[in-house]
């Protein structure tokens, strides 16, 4: 199923609003065949698996990241497909929110005798789809968080610098969650310094569409002629109730949009943010930092689920990533560990927070049912 799900990732940017998916046919215990869905349109992971497999797939096991659908879309039910080609033992994660799919693949195939698991690695599954999955189950929009420290929990060596936190390996990962979403935002601050692109350079197939730059300004600092607006590309800042039309007038001229926010604690109110971000289209955010923008949506409790990639090289000194020390450390997080993984030199831990993700959980627990 890890392969699956790693599989699966590949066609990051390329299927939505479809999800994700991967699938590996099994048999005597070593991978036979294996594929993934390569953009929207395209034949199924299951569909790619079972060609690829063959007469091999008879009385094989096929492992496969989400149910299979069993209804016409772009594409015939994949349920056929898997009993026409003998596979005796499917294994999936959990149902499909979809509620044209919703327990019916699952049904249908067993109805056809074949043994259907379902349960296996069920967390890190919806985690990989997470917005798929709250946008189906009709959860309202979804806010990434993701964090680069150093070992010792470190954003930068100093305030105002650029400092590569992780490694390749980590970033290529980052460009697939990227590639995930509709909007990704930062601070001011991390504009003006770093000039990020905020797009999906680094993943080989490239993407249908790269997501949304966001800038959280509360005093509009961002210049109009900036990274994006010289590529051509459309991106949105967010600021306070009471800015300089002048310097709002000017963004907008270079493809820009300007939303205006209340203010909380002295910035902009992230819940409403979201709220405004979701009703122009970007359901699915990733907000990638500064520290002090990460900060105000852990205390407004205004995020889902969270990435942190842990450097093994310390700063020494810096700016931390958080400016709670509990928290900067991961001594105090606010929500639980889901699982841990290493990517290149680099750990990558993710959290969910409790309040949005009991839900989740109560339905993947009547989906194993």
């Amino acid at each position: 199923m890890t392969r699956a799900l790693q599989l699966a990732r590949l066609g990051a940017g390329r299927v939505w609003p479809n999800p994700m998916v991967g699938a590996v046919v099994v048999a005597a215990g070593r991978e036979v065949a294996s594929g993934y869905h390569r953009r929207l349109g395209f034949a199924h992971a299951e569909a790619v698996a079972l060609d690829g497999a063959g007469e091999r797939a008879r009385g094989a096991t096929l492992y496969v990241s989400l149910e299979p659908c069993a209804h016409h879309g772009h594409t015939p039910p994949c349920v056929d497909r898997i009993v026409e080609a003998g596979i005796a033992r499917v294994v999936v994660p959990a149902l499909d929110p979809d509620p044209r799919v919703n327990g019916s693949g699952i049904a249908r195939l067993r109805e056809r005798g074949l043994r259907v698991d379902v349960g296996c690695e069920a967390v890190a599954a919806v985690l990989e789809n997470l917005g798929y999955y709250r946008q189906r189950l009709g959860r309202g929009p979804t806010v990434t968080l993701k964090i680069a420290a150093s070992a010792d929990a470190m954003a930068a060596r100093a305030r105002g610098q650029r400092d590569d936190v992780t490694g390749d390996a980590a970033r290529r990962e980052v460009h697939e969650l990227r590639a995930l979403h509709d909007a990704v935002v930062v601070g001011v601050e991390t504009a003006l310094v770093d000039r990020p692109r905020l797009d999906c350079r680094l993943l080989e197939g490239g993407v249908d569409r790269d997501p949304m730059p966001v800038v959280i300004d509360t005093h509009l600092r961002l210049e109009a002629d900036n990274v994006w607006s010289r590529a051509g590309r459309a991106f949105v800042v967010v600021t306070g109730p009471r800015v300089d039309a002048e310097r709002s007038r000017a963004i907008e001229s270079q493809g820009g949009r300007v939303i205006r926010c209340e203010l909380e604690h002295a910035g902009v109110d992230v819940r409403q943010a979201v709220t405004h971000l979701a009703g122009i289209g970007c359901e699915r955010i990733l907000v990638e930092g500064g520290p002090r923008l990460l900060g105000s949506f852990l205390r407004a409790g205004a995020w889902d689920a969270l990435w942190w990639y842990r450097s093994p090289v310390g700063f020494g000194a810096g700016v931390p990533w958080f400016d709670d020390p509990a928290h900067a450390h991961g001594a105090a997080w606010p929500g639980p560990l889901v699982d841990e993984a290493t990517v290149g030199d680099d750990v990558r831990r993710r959290y969910v927070n409790p309040r949005t993700w009991e839900p989740l959980a109560a339905w993947l627990s009547r989906s194993r049912g």
